[in-house]
């Protein structure tokens, strides 16, 4: 009696330790359970494609209603590529270029919102007059596989020029404005702020904005790992605040220039410049968006040939998650 007795203690423990533990982590739903909300941590860098999310998690402090917001800060796009990969973030503010490339190999991803449509610049230094002029020249670029590559790509084809006329270097977006003002470089092009910093300080000047190369171009945005983030009614709270979002900063940027630079330590003066250039009115990702940059990043001549960034055609279908951005926008006003 007494060891039936301490078997079945035993399995009430057990069962006990289940339930508590599958009230916990991202991805579950906690929702009238009594325990404490989950903690969805989203990584990010301190660039202006993060503006929506941080303008999301400062008005929403203390009011998401199925989940609690950490924001995670990388310096990087491996780094940050990274710790999505390994399930250490839930989602991330990244290039669409580096999803492509991991569902290619395999890795699940799923972009579900776009962080901005626009905004970057091609930067150079004075005296280049047209891109032309790029011709032989040194251009930095943030990464191989980066929507500013394929901006870069496409300025210099309708330009009527190979890729392969203008050297190419993958450099650290914040030390980008000093090269180029030190002559160690004769451009770049690369994330908002770094292009506002050079023509705040008269350094250089933009010679093209990315809506001058690509219209309504479109490069990052929020890209979840289904693995460890697969619960619906939580992520679809996570899209509805970022849509929101976007809609506040379009119509508080002031506002939206404080909360950047709270959150990033950028100058506000840079913020204010950069906005001039980038739109967070739309943000719903669609499928068309995203066959041509498939197709230059197949294209794309990186080390003289194509096919080297991106192998093969993925299924965009798996790839582009429109739901959730569709019924967020369904809801702002």
């Amino acid at each position: 009696m007494k060891n039936r007795r301490v078997v079945i203690i035993g399995l009430l423990l057990v069962f006990a330790g289940a339930l508590v533990l599958s009230g916990c982590g991202a991805g579950q739903d906690n929702s009238g359970s009594g325990s404490e909300k989950p903690v969805v941590k989203i990584g990010y860098l301190p660039i202006t494609h993060s503006l929506p999310l941080v303008v999301a998690d400062k008005l929403n402090q203390g009011k998401f209603e199925n989940f609690d917001l950490e924001l995670v800060r990388f310096s990087s796009w491996p780094e940050l590529t990274d710790a999505l990969n390994s399930g250490t973030i839930q989602g991330g503010m990244t290039m669409f270029e580096i999803a492509m490339a991991g569902k290619e190999m395999g890795i699940p991803q799923e972009v579900v919102m776009l962080s901005h449509r626009n905004g970057d610049v091609l930067t150079v230094s004075d005296e280049i007059e047209k891109v032309q002029d790029l011709q032989g020249k040194l251009v930095a670029i943030p990464h191989r596989l980066s929507g500013h590559n394929l901006l870069l790509y496409k300025a210099l084809k309708d330009a009527g020029l190979d890729y392969q006329d203008v050297r190419k270097v993958e450099m650290a977006p914040p030390d980008m404005p000093a090269a180029l003002a030190r002559g160690e470089i004769n451009g770049y092009v690369v994330a908002e702020p770094f292009g506002a910093q050079t023509v705040v300080a008269g350094t250089g000047k933009v010679l093209m904005r990315a809506q001058d190369i690509w219209p309504d171009w479109i490069c990052c945005g929020l890209v979840i790992n289904p693995k460890y983030f697969n619960d619906q009614v939580v992520l679809q709270e996570l899209v509805d605040k970022l849509a929101s979002a976007g809609t506040y900063i379009e119509s508080n940027q002031d506002e939206a220039v404080e909360i950047a630079a709270e959150y990033m330590q950028i100058k506000k003066e840079l913020w204010s410049k950069s906005l001039e250039w980038i739109s967070y009115a739309d943000l719903q990702p669609r499928q068309e968006d995203f066959a041509q940059m498939q197709s230059l990043l197949l294209e794309l001549p990186w080390d003289g040939q194509s096919n080297t960034l991106l192998k093969k055609e993925i299924d965009l279908s798996e790839l582009i998650n429109e739901d959730y951005a569709k019924k967020a926008y369904g809801k702002v006003k």
